[in-house]
């Protein structure tokens, strides 16, 4: 590999000669010399500005041909004035209002007041209820569940 710029015959760095570069870091050698996209900024109207990244040719006949231009966003935002007729609607049944039921059994709730008022926190209080009741099946949601709950 070429360790001199093509351009100017000045040695390059060892690490951009690794790279494959075969010009150095002068200014009228990377003008020369650099090829590869280029990233160009496109303003948008009321938003964050829209990046591409293509040659500056490509981007500058691109934005010749209109792409980047002001979309005309107006159209069919104007409301069309249509008579609407109001469909009958029959009235709904008054459903019957039911108290909410819990969904554990009194054995459960006592354990688990019992188990709190000892101090222990839903997770030790379904550890204990399992290793002593395990016929009730208390879990910590469950726990949590009946000491969110009021006192029936």
């Amino acid at each position: 590999m070429s360790t001199t710029c093509i351009g100017c015959g000045r040695e390059i760095a060892a690490e951009r000669a690794d790279l494959g570069y075969t010009y150095c870091t002068a200014p009228a050698c990377q003008a020369e010399y650099r090829r590869g996209p280029t990233v160009t900024a496109v303003a948008v109207n009321k938003s964050g500005d829209a990046f591409r990244v293509a040659e500056p040719d490509e981007v500058a006949a691109r934005a010749a041909a209109g792409e980047f231009a002001t979309k005309n966003t107006g159209l069919g935002t104007v409301p069309e004035t249509v008579p609407r007729i109001p469909t009958p609607r029959r009235p709904r049944a008054a459903r019957p209002v039911r108290k909410a039921r819990p969904t554990w059994t009194p054995a459960q709730e006592k354990i688990v007041r019992l188990y709190a008022e000892m101090g222990l926190s839903p997770r030790q209080i379904a550890e204990r209820a399992r290793q002593n009741t395990p016929r009730l099946a208390v879990t910590e949601a469950l726990a949590v569940r009946i000491l969110s709950a009021p006192r029936r």
